[in-house]
C-alpha cells in the first residue's frame, strides 16, 4: 500500500501576486484565474489571503493577509504525510516553486482531506455495488459499516437498517464475527446464515498497522443451486426412463458416460482422453487412490474401438516372483507346478486390445526393464520359452505415486517412464473439485437404489452440505461406499443428517475449523495431517482392528493400509 505524501494534499490553486496590489485587484485576479488564494512576499516574509477573505468587503489588504508563513523547500513535497501531519494542522506552510507557489494551511488541507475521503467513499461504494457477491464489512466492535446492494437482495435487509448496528443482532454466531476474533481467513466455506439460505463464504480480517480493526466477507449465493439439486432428485426417475429410451435409440453409446463430473478439471481430462482414445499410444493416468483411474482407462479403451479385450493387472498386488509369469505367461514345464499345457500371459490375452497396468509405481525394478523391452519390440518371451510372441497391445498405466520423484531416487526407470508417459492425464482429488459432488451423489443414489431395490428421491440440504464440506480422503470410492451404505439402511425416500455415518458428521465440522486454523500451511500437508489424526483416532477407538476401522471410516481396507503406510501411522 502506498503512503500519502505532502504533495498529495498540496493546494495548487494559489496565484502569486506582487506587493502593492489592492484588494479589488486581488479579488478580480482570483476570480479570473479561478483560484482559492493569493500569495505574496514582503520584507517580513511570505503572506497569503483566501478568496473568501478578499470578497469579504475589506479594502485594506494588510487587514486580511495571514502570515508570515513557514517556508520550506521543494523536497518537503515528497515527505510522507503521516510524518508531518501534526505540524501542518497547526501551521501554515508555503513552498516556492519556479512556476509559482504551493500553499498549505489547516483549512485548505482539511478541505483536501474531506474531498479525498468523499472520492474514496464513492469509488469503494461503486465497487461494492458492482460485484456479484454480497459484501459486508464490520468494525472491531462488530458493528456493520458497509452493506452493499447484493447483500440487501440476498437477505432482504436495507443498508439503512443494518449499518451501524451490531451484526449479531441479525446473524447470531456469524462466521464474520468469528473470523475477526480468531484472525483466520476463510475461503469459499459453505455456510447457512439463515434458514433456506445457502452461501459460499469468503472472509478475512482487516488489519491496520498490525492491529485487527474489523473484518470483510464476500458471500456467493448458491441457494438456487441447492434447490436445483432437490428438483433434480425429484426428476431423477423420469430422467432415468428417458435415458433408457435414448440408449435404445442411440447405436453408439458415449464411452465416457461412466465418467461423472462437469468441473473444469474433469471436462479437460475427458477432452484429452477423447482426443487420444483412437490413437494407439500409451497413456499415463496419475491421481490419488479412488479418483477413478480405472474408469478412465476403461472409457479410453471403449472409445478406441479396439477389437481385443481390456485386461487389467495390478502391479502391486502380485508377488514379484509370480508377476513375470502372470504378465508374459509360461511355457509347458517351465517350472515346478506349472500347467503342463503352459499358460498365456495377460499381455498375450490383451492382443489387439488394451493392457491396463494399475499401480505402476509398485512394479519391481527388475521387471521394469522386461516390460520396457516388450513394449518397444511389441514382442516377448514366455517364461521358459524360446520363441517370441508378437502382440499388438495398447498400454494404459495408472499410479498414485510421484514417478518423477521415484526416478530421482532411482526407484523407477526413466526410460520406461518416458515410454509410458506419452500422454499424461492427472485426475485431481475430490476435495479439489467439490462442485462435482452433487452430480456424483445423485448418480450414485440412483445406481444403488436400483441395485438394492430402494427409491430415494430427495436429499436434505443439511446432508448435502456435510457431503460438500467433507474432505474425502478416499475420494470418489469413499463417497460411493458411504452412499451405498446410506441407501441400504435408508427407510424413507429422503436422506437427511441422521442417515449419514457418525464419523462423517463428527469429523467434517472439526476438519473445517482445523483447515481454517492452518490456512497458511500447504494444502497437501493440511490434508495429510487431518487424515492422520482421523485414522489414528478411529484406530484407537476400535482397538487397532483394521477391518473395523476401515468400515467406520467408510473406505476399503486396502486404502486404509495404504494410508497407514503413507502417513507413517504407528499401530
Amino acid at each position: 500500500m502506498c503512503t500519502l505524501k505532502v504533495v498529495d494534499l498540496a493546494a495548487t490553486d494559489t496565484v502569486l501576486v506582487a506587493p502593492g496590489i489592492t484588494v479589488a485587484e486581488a479579488a478580480a485576479l482570483v476570480k479570473e484565474k479561478q483560484v482559492g488564494a493569493i500569495a505574496l512576499k514582503t520584507a517580513q516574509g511570505w503572506f497569503f489571503a483566501t478568496a473568501e477573505a478578499l470578497n469579504a468587503g475589506t479594502e485594506n489588504l494588510e487587514d486580511i493577509l495571514r502570515g508570515p508563513m513557514e517556508t520550506r523547500t521543494q523536497d518537503f513535497l515528497q515527505e510522507p504525510l503521516p510524518n508531518v501531519m501534526e505540524h501542518l494542522v497547526r501551521n501554515s506552510v508555503i513552498v516556492p516553486l519556479e512556476t509559482g507557489v504551493v500553499l498549505f494551511t489547516p483549512d485548505l488541507m482539511i478541505k483536501k482531506l474531506v474531498a479525498a475521503y468523499r472520492l474514496l467513499q464513492v469509488r469503494f461504494q461503486t465497487v461494492l455495488d458492482t460485484v456479484g457477491e454480497a459484501v459486508c464489512v464490520i468494525d472491531n466492535k462488530d458493528s456493520v459499516v458497509q452493506w452493499n446492494r447484493r447483500s440487501e437482495q440476498l437477505y432482504g435487509i436495507e443498508a439503512s437498517e443494518i449499518v451501524e448496528k451490531p451484526l449479531e443482532h441479525y446473524f447470531p454466531d456469524s462466521f464474520l464475527s468469528r473470523v475477526m476474533k480468531e484472525r483466520q481467513a476463510v475461503k469459499e466455506q459453505y455456510y447457512r446464515p439463515r434458514p433456506r439460505t445457502h452461501v459460499l463464504f469468503t472472509a478475512n480480517a482487516i488489519r491496520l498497522d498490525g492491529e485487527v480493526v474489523g473484518a470483510l466477507c464476500a458471500e456467493r449465493d448458491i441457494t438456487e443451486i441447492v434447490q436445483l439439486n432437490q428438483e433434480l432428485s425429484k426428476a431423477s426417475m423420469e430422467v432415468r426412463s428417458l435415458k433408457d429410451e435414448i440408449d435404445k435409440i442411440t447405436f453408439r453409446e458415449d464411452a465416457f458416460s461412466t465418467v461423472c463430473g462437469h468441473s473444469t478439471v474433469m471436462v479437460n481430462a475427458v477432452s484429452t482422453a477423447r482426443k487420444v482414445a483412437a490413437a494407439n499410444i500409451p497413456v499415463l493416468l496419475q491421481g490419488e487412490s479412488g479418483t477413478g483411474k480405472e474408469i478412465f482407462a476403461r472409457a479410453i479403451h471403449k472409445a478406441s474401438r479396439r477389437a481385443g479385450p481390456f485386461i487389467e493387472i495390478n502391479c502391486g498386488a502380485i508377488p514379484v516372483n509370480l508377476f513375470e509369469s502372470e504378465l508374459f505367461g509360461y511355457q509347458a514345464g517351465a517350472f515346478t507346478g506349472a500347467d503342463r499345457k503352459g499358460k498365456q500371459g495377460l499381455m498375450e490375452l490383451a492382443n489387439h486390445g488394451t493392457l491396463f497396468l494399475d499401480e505402476l509405481g509398485d512394479l519391481a525394478k527388475e521387471l521394469q526393464v522386461k516390460l520396457l523391452k516388450a513394449i518397444e519390440e511389441k514382442s516377448f518371451y514366455r517364461v521358459g520359452g524360446d520363441r517370441p510372441v508378437k502382440v499388438d497391445v495398447r498400454i494404459i498405466a495408472a499410479t498414485h505415486r510421484n514417478l518423477e520423484q521415484m526416478i530421482t531416487q532411482r526407484e523407477f526407470r526413466e526410460d520406461l517412464y518416458y515410454r509410458l508417459n506419452v500422454v499424461n492425464i492427472v485426475l485431481v482429488p475430490l476435495r479439489e473439485r467439490r462442485e462435482d459432488i452433487p452430480e456424483l451423489v445423485h448418480r450414485a443414489i440412483k445406481h444403488f437404489g436400483i441395485l438394492h431395490n430402494k427409491e430415494i428421491t430427495r436429499i436434505e440440504p443439511d446432508a448435502m452440505a456435510i457431503l460438500l464440506d467433507y474432505h474425502w480422503p478416499g475420494n470418489v470410492r469413499e463417497l460411493y461406499n458411504v452412499l451405498e451404505r446410506i441407501v441400504v439402511f435408508a427407510e424413507t425416500h429422503t436422506i437427511d443428517l441422521s442417515h449419514l455415518p457418525g464419523h462423517l458428521q463428527t469429523i467434517s465440522k472439526p476438519s473445517r475449523i482445523k483447515i481454517n486454523e492452518t490456512a497458511k500451511a500447504d494444502l497437501n500437508s493440511v490434508t495429510d495431517a487431518i487424515e492422520k489424526d482421523m485414522i489414528e483416532a478411529v484406530l484407537k477407538d476400535v482397538g487397532n482392528q483394521k477391518a473395523a476401522a476401515a468400515k467406520k471410516l467408510g473406505i476399503p481396507r486396502s486404502t486404509l493400509y495404504y494410508k497407514i503406510n503413507q502417513l507413517g501411522i504407528e499401530c
